[in-house]
């Protein structure tokens, strides 16, 4: 299993949700039809209160990297609005494949957690 979640947590500052909402089609848009499609299992915004999830799986770490490159211009806008404190961001998988996202993620904050070996894919 090489399988990646990505777990992206915005805290959204109050009076701001409707704005960052707004966003969310140019995502998905690019989520769909971009280089990394086709290694995207998943991906979508959960929302609960003044926070939003953005709920990702992919293939592998290249699968990651190809959407990391679709969606590269767009991301600065969201992060803009919640700040740099706005932004927690966890990533789930084998070590193999974390350590090959570890250079590119580690500067933006990330939380890297290993998957156990006894893990289930079906």
């Amino acid at each position: 299993d090489t399988h990646i979640t990505i777990l992206v947590e915005f805290i959204v500052p109050d009076g701001k949700l409707d704005e960052f909402k707004a966003g969310f089609p140019k995502f998905y848009k690019a989520t769909k039809s971009g280089a990394g499609a086709e290694g995207c299992y998943y991906y979508g915004f959960g929302i609960e209160g003044n926070s939003v999830i953005c709920r990702e799986g992919y293939k592998d770490a290249e699968a990651c990297g190809k959407h990391a490159e679709d969606i590269k211009g767009m991301l600065e806008e969201p992060l803009k609005l919640v700040g740099a404190t706005g932004m927690k961001l966890n990533v789930v998988g084998p070590k193999a494949e974390l350590d090959k996202m570890r250079e590119r993620l580690e500067p933006r904050g990330a939380i890297f957690w290993e998957l156990d070996e006894g893990a289930l894919w079906r």
